[in-house]
């Protein structure tokens, strides 16, 4: 290496020339192992992988980088992107409180099991526990939410060989069954702009005579040196399935066979018609949500939430087995109905994480899920009361039925209503990315099937903040047409990520849903055992914003609708960003849903 970089000028290897290289090459390589997106906030200290990750948006057209105003929304961006692809996106930020800021999607990317490379700046160690300015302990910041984490120092070249493993090690840490986010904390030293060396070797040729011999020697060092700090061998990572052995599934089918059982499938419950074909074969019902995709399977049962809320009918409806699949449903009314009951818990997950809120869990399996079932689908026998499923079936269709009546003779929308509305107008194939507030369980209670649509949402942490910059993430990584559906307390707390998405060129409309303040507490003791000015004070927290007049001011087009599908419909047609404003009354929303569940409690106890 050293006879090599003799034949740049002298002087012209400096540190920020390796730093740069090292950036360089990490790059190249994340994209080599599939990296298309990388999302950063500005700062110094970061200059070198930011230059290396804009100089990659140049070369590779697949590659994109976009910037924000703040690190939260950059490292939202980037978990939107890994979660519609499942392929780790890139987030940059640098040094001091920074790093802290991207936490909040970290959690969240650890909890959905959500590929991610978070890289943080830093400063060098001699400027550590000394007083500098925008410096902290970044050493293992993230604790265990990640699955790796390493500091390799400031960049040095003797350590070139090294920098192209480091790069495809970050990219298979947040892959395979246990996927999630690694931390890469990364030191640089000043200056922080400096030249790839590759690029000052071929500059170093350029300037020199090409005719004579000794400049061919020289440009095969150059070749030569070129190769070792890029080192462009192929790196792989190969993973096998997780599967049961014939015993074990065997086992499995005796216990759940010719017994009463439901299915209950959540995001990462694997391919619904494989999930349909097991209900099937069981002669069970599924309970599942939107973010499952099985909204259009024949065991469907779409409105489970209603369902468990009527004692008459479960109590009539005792399961002896749960199958869960993928993570839970949002519907504590279920989670509690299960936890009431005398009923085995099994749960199927490829990510290994654990849902046991309840302590009740009986069996845990920690497979690749579509082969699970298509095993297990050929070797169980049904439940011999073919009336189990049909049961709720046809209770199901009543409610269907009866949220049809509602909505047609309300004669205003309310936030139950809109979200109705907004899961029947967009289009097959569209994105919907819900607020884990009131929004997602709207969508789960009431909005019947979304299969035509792929709906995401942020229910590791059931958080609330960074929903439009998560959107964002999942405009990039799947190129198509974006939701998002939030409440007005969320929109506030992604107001900068508005600002961001304003000048961008991509097709995200946020559907925000008004009632002046956070709904969600209204279903909560505390609206009953607390005094309503202190309620209204540290739960409602009215802020009286207009998101309608937010939307013109950052130049994007907004729309108000006040209660019609021909009006949604046409908001929808805009292109571009946009911002939709609904407005409705929190009391009002509240009734709603008491009103709903009411009747649907008096029609199911009519039809037994």
């Amino acid at each position: 290496m050293v006879g090599d970089i003799a034949q740049i000028p002298h002087g012209a290897v400096r540190p920020e020339d390796v730093q740069a290289s090292f950036c360089e090459v990490l790059v190249d390589e994340w994209i080599a192992q599939g990296v298309t997106y990388a999302a950063l906030a500005p700062g110094s200290r970061s200059t070198p992988l930011a230059l290396a990750l804009m100089r990659a948006q140049e070369r590779v057209e697949s590659f994109i980088v976009d910037v924000f105003h703040d690190e939260r929304s950059a490292a939202f961006a980037a978990l939107g992107a890994g979660l519609a692809s499942g392929r780790a996106s890139i987030v940059l930020c640098t040094s001091g409180t920074a790093a802290a800021h991207l936490h909040a999607a970290i959690i969240e990317a650890d909890r959905s099991a959500v590929p991610m490379i978070v890289c943080t700046a830093d400063r060098p160690a001699e400027l550590r526990d000394v007083g500098a300015p925008q410096t902290i302990d970044q050493t293992k910041l993230y604790g265990d939410s990640v699955r790796w984490f390493h500091d390799p120092g400031v960049p040095v070249l003797e350590a070139a060989s090294t920098w192209r493993s480091l790069a495809a090690r970050s990219s298979w840490s947040t892959q395979g069954a246990h996927a999630g986010p690694v931390h890469l904390n990364l030191p640089f030293r000043e200056p922080l702009v400096g030249t790839p060396i590759f690029e000052l070797l071929k500059d170093a040729l350029d300037q020199s005579d090409v005719h004579n011999q000794s400049d061919v020697h020289n440009q095969s060092d150059a070749h030569d040196a070129e190769h070792q700090i890029r080192d462009e061998r192929l790196r792989e990572n190969w993973r096998g399935q997780t599967v049961l052995g014939v015993e074990d599934l065997e086992r499995l089918s005796h216990r759940i066979s010719s017994r009463q059982g439901v299915i209950v499938a959540g995001r990462g419950c694997g391919d619904p018609r494989k999930v349909d074909g097991l209900a099937r074969a069981l002669g069970w019902p599924v309970f599942a949500e939107p973010r499952a995709g099985c909204g259009a399977g024949t065991r469907t049962i779409l409105h489970f939430d209603a369902l468990v809320r009527v004692h008459s009918l479960v109590d009539a409806l005792d399961p002896e087995i749960v199958l869960r699949l993928g993570e839970p449903p949002s519907s504590k009314m279920l989670a509690q109905w299960v936890t009431s009951r005398a009923t085995q818990q099994i749960h199927v997950d490829e990510s290994g994480q654990k849902f046991d809120p309840d302590h009740r869990l009986s069996l845990r399996l920690e497979v690749d899920i579509d082969p699970f079932l298509d095993a297990l689908t050929d070797i169980v026998t049904p439940v011999p009361e073919a009336t189990w499923w049909s049961k709720w079936y046809e209770s199901d269709l009543e409610v269907r039925a009866l949220l049809e009546e509602f909505e047609t003779s309300a004669s205003s929308w309310s936030a139950l209503t809109a979200t109705r509305a907004v899961a029947r107008v967009l289009p097959a194939g569209s994105h919907l990315v819900l607020s884990s507030s009131m929004p997602i369980r709207d969508v789960e209670w009431f909005a019947g099937d979304c299969s035509k649509l792929h709906v995401h949402a942020n229910r590791g942490v059931n958080g609330i903040d960074g929903v439009i910059a998560t959107a964002i993430g999942v405009a990039r990584a799947s190129g198509r047409t974006t939701y998002v559906l939030l409440g007005d307390v969320a929109a506030i707390h992604d107001a900068s990520t508005l600002l961001s998405l304003a000048g961008r060129d991509l097709d995200v409309r946020v559907i925000v849903i008004n009632n002046d303040g956070g709904s969600i507490f209204h279903h909560l003791p505390q609206a009953t055992s607390v005094d309503a000015r202190t309620f209204e004070s540290i739960y409602g927290t009215p802020h009286g914003l207009d998101f309608a007049r937010l939307g013109a001011a950052l130049d994007m087009p907004s729309f108000s609708i006040t209660g019609s599908d021909d009006d949604l419909a046409g908001a929808l047609l805009s292109t571009g960003p946009s911002l939709i404003h609904i407005r409705t009354d929190r009391d009002g929303d509240l009734q709603a849903h008491r009103t709903v569940q009411q009747m649907i409690a008096e029609r199911l106890h009519e039809v037994e």
